[in-house]
């Protein structure tokens, strides 16, 4: 199957996660940018440029992607263009949609998502379900989430936020069978399984939990 990002979630120059740091803990926000930071690494777009800019082949160096509104970066030609532009790829889209849920625009990433022709990658399901469950459609985001993990069932990320998904739900149980699945996938410790288990003690013991933010 076709992967424009690799095997792995990327937002391009963002210094995040796919992070959605803005109700995160300082530590837990710095956490998800780590993670897709690491996703991102074969991606042409993290080429070691600051927040706000990408790396231009054509120019060999960081470009300013910042854009007005109804505009988005355009990588193929190397300016921001109008955002619903037919030259725009699968990866613009996807990049630009993930900026507005750095945002918390999930209105807003929803149409750039469904533009993507490459609707079977994962990871493109993924934040369709992520942004449809912030907008208040948990049982349509877990949807997307079992659509995304029909096409990868490794897809460990999408499991935890599936097993977080349930948790809104009152549902610990099937939470906690995402948690077993994550467990057997990872092969060992690895973060999405942490995430996803201190989420699960969290709404046990009744403290406040800690949702995925981009």
């Amino acid at each position: 199957m076709a992967r424009f990002f690799g095997q792995t979630i990327v937002f391009g120059s963002l210094t995040v996660p796919i992070a959605l740091a803005s109700a995160m803990p300082q530590a837990a926000a710095v956490e998800e940018m780590r993670q897709f930071n690491d996703d991102s690494k074969k991606a042409s777009t993290t080429k070691s440029c600051p927040k706000g800019a990408r790396y231009s082949e054509k120019k060999r160096g960081c470009v300013k992607t910042s854009c007005g509104t109804g505009e988005i970066w355009s990588s193929g030609a190397d300016a921001c263009a109008d955002s619903s532009s037919a030259s725009l790829t699968d990866e613009d889209l996807y990049l630009a949609a993930g900026e507005f849920v750095l945002a918390a625009r999930y209105a807003e990433a929803l149409p750039l998502l469904f533009r993507i022709k490459d609707r079977n990658n994962p990871q493109v399901l993924n934040l369709i379900g992520y942004s449809t469950r912030k907008l208040g459609d948990v049982d349509k985001g877990i949807d997307y989430y079992h659509q995304a993990l029909a096409v990868d069932p490794n897809y460990t990320k999408a499991r935890q936020y599936l097993g977080e998904a349930y948790l809104l739900k009152g549902d610990v149980a099937k939470a906690k069978e995402q948690l077993m699945e994550i467990a057997d996938r990872c092969g060992g410790p690895c973060d999405d399984y942490e995430l996803l288990v201190k989420a699960i003690a969290a709404h046990v013991t009744g403290e406040k939990t800690v949702d995925w933010e981009f």
